[in-house]
Order: structure tokens, then sequence, then C-alpha cells
């Protein structure tokens, strides 16, 4: 196998967003002064409506219990969908705090706007590659004696123009689905076709085989391996082991708008002690007491699903909400390795844990 350092597939990133597309009422830095009563003001968060993913559980159970309230923070969610329309709205300052991955963001700071991981989500990601059985079964090949083979032969038979669905267009899942493939010997530019899909057609696709290949998350991977519907050509274990960039490249982690955190300090301060609380939360109490909670919140969602997600990101969560300096580089090293920025940057024009609270 072979690890080359891909071109660019980076997100585009306007001055200013088209009004229809994520106009608010007045810009995030003036909704913060907006305060009554007790409240020390009004973060906007933008967040993903369409689906629980369980990548912002503390966030959820922090909401769900009233930390923020008790901390004297109003929250005003604002749906953006995709990562590249959350780092959009982070810069041009229409919301405060969004759920991205660190080597996007990392894009942003690149080019100069300040906005920086301040609160962990993932020890590592939970992804894991997985291959349609649908799709094996067409090639002639028996899905369970596939995932007996060596990483090797599994990713041998992924190529040929195989579809490989990923998110948005640049963003991380393209570009760690495009490393995998470089790495496993493919050019991701003409041996297999990297197609952003909404998740339900993911879904679809892979259990009717017009999917052959998702670097999936939670709770997907797991439900569609133990459903049948997909064998893994790369486990989430693997990956930790055999390409830790990938691993590292964490998802929807808590990205805030420094500018707006600086100058509103106490509020940005009282919304990270409420977020950690729902840290804490998520990791003193067990599984059952989570979902309880969660399906209140998510109400129309499959009961199955929402457990498996609470389950492996109780699991997955650090607890301080901190990463080491070794685990933000890895994340720094990836957004170089995978092309979406040029060269490394300092940790500290990335990362601070200045507004969580003191260890």
């Amino acid at each position: 196998m072979t690890v080359r350092t891909l071109g660019p597939r980076r997100l585009a990133l306007p001055s200013a967003l088209a009004a229809a597309a994520l106009a608010l009422a007045g810009c995030a830095s003036e909704e913060a002064t907006a305060d009554d009563g007790d409240s020390l003001g009004t973060v906007v968060v933008a967040t993903s409506a369409d689906d629980f993913t369980g990548g912002q559980l503390a966030y959820t159970m922090a909401v769900a219990n009233g930390y923020f309230e008790e901390e004297g923070v109003r929250i005003e969610n604002y749906i953006t969908d995709t990562a590249p329309n959350t780092l959009q709205a982070l810069i041009n300052d229409q919301v405060n705090v969004g759920f991205l991955s660190l080597s996007t963001t990392a894009q942003a700071v690149e080019q100069g706007r300040n906005v920086k991981l301040a609160a962990a989500v993932q020890i590592t990601n939970d992804w894991s590659l997985i291959v349609s059985t649908k799709w094996l079964e067409d090639q002639g090949i028996d899905p369970q004696e596939y995932a007996t083979w060596s990483i090797e032969e599994r990713g041998a038979v992924l190529g040929d123009n195989a579809l490989w669905a990923t998110n948005s267009a640049g963003g991380l899942w393209e570009r760690a689905s495009a490393y995998l493939a470089d790495w496993l010997g493919y050019d991701p530019e003409t041996d297999v076709q990297l197609a952003p899909l909404e998740n339900i057609n993911k879904i679809a696709g892979i259990k009717d085989g017009s999917v052959q290949v998702w670097l999936a998350s939670s709770p997907d991977n797991r439900l569609l391996v133990e459903s049948g519907d997909a064998v893994e050509a790369l486990s989430s274990q693997e990956l930790v082991e055999e390409v830790p960039l990938v691993a590292n490249a964490r998802a929807a982690e808590t990205i805030v708008n420094d500018d707006w955190a600086q100058d509103n300090r106490e509020l940005a301060e009282a919304f990270f002690r409420a977020y950690q609380r729902g840290a804490d939360f998520v990791v003193e109490n067990s599984v059952d007491d989570i979902l309880a909670i969660a399906q209140e919140q998510y109400a129309d969602f499959d009961v199955e699903r929402i457990r498996t997600v609470v389950e492996v990101n109780k699991e997955n969560l650090p607890p301080d909400s901190r990463h080491s300096e070794e685990a933000i580089q890895a994340q720094i090293d990836f957004a170089v390795a995978s092309g979406n920025i040029a060269e490394p940057l300092p940790i500290d024009e990335v990362y601070t844990d200045e507004y969580l609270p003191s260890e």
C-alpha cells in the first residue's frame, strides 16, 4: 500500500453567503447582547436538523437537562445542515458555535479567520469503511468469506470505478474517503467514484448495491453490519491501528468563533460550563438514563438507532472535553495530508480550551 499526499480537495469559502441560504435576523454578535432578566445573552449554535447522529451528545444532554438556562445562556439553534454551511456561518459571524471537524476548520484558519476547536467531542472517529453485501454477492464474493480476508485482499476489490458514498463535496468525509482510496492504492480521481449523497440514499444504496463503499459513522456503520447489509473493509479499530491519521480526523467537534468568544467572554464561559455539565452527565450516567432523555428529544427516531448512537458516543466522549497536543497535531497533519491546507498550522491557532471550566 502506498501513502501519498493528496492534491487539494477544498471547500469554497466565499466572503459572504447568499441571504436566502444562511441569513439571520441580525448577526450573531448582536444577538449575544440582547439579554433579559438574569440571562447573560444568546448563543447562536449551528445544528443539523434532519438526523440524530449523536455527535453532539454532550450538547444534547445540556440542552435537555436545562444546563444552559441554569447558567444564564439562551440558545438559538440555527440549521445549517452541512459542515461547509456551518463553517461559512461561523466565519461570517452568523453563528457563534458550530459542530464540524478541525481539519475542515483549519482551512478558514489558514485564510486568517479566527475560529477554533474549543471542546473535544470524540476520542477517535467512530467511522469504519463498509461494503455492500449485495454488491459483493453480485461480484460473486461471499460476504462472510470477504470479512475473513486480509486488509489488502479486502481493499483489492474496491476500485474499478466503485461508487464510494460521501457527505458534502470537499468536506471531511470526502477527503477521508479520498485518503483511504489512495492508501489502498487507488487514484481517488479516476479509480473510484466519490459521490456526495444524502444519508437516506447512502443507506438505501448499501442495501440494494447501488452504493458499493461508504466510510460510515455510527449508528449507520454498526446497524448496517448487524443487519447483514454490509461488511467492514476496514473496522474502526483497524483504522486506529493502520491508518491513524484517518482515525484521528474527528468529526463534529465543537468549534467557536473566537473573536465572538473573546468579546463575550462571560457568556462564552457560561456556554462551555453548561456544555461540560452535559459531557459530565454522559460520562456519569447509564446508557438507559441517557437514552430516556434522548428519546424525548428525538421522539420520531427509531429507538435502536438512538440506542446505538448513545452507546457508541458514551464510549467515545473525552470526559474533560479536551484533546492532548498529540491529538490536535494529528488532526492538523490529516488536514495537510488530505490537501485541505497547504502547511501545518500552530496548535494555538486552531485549538483553545480557555473557555472550558478549569480541570
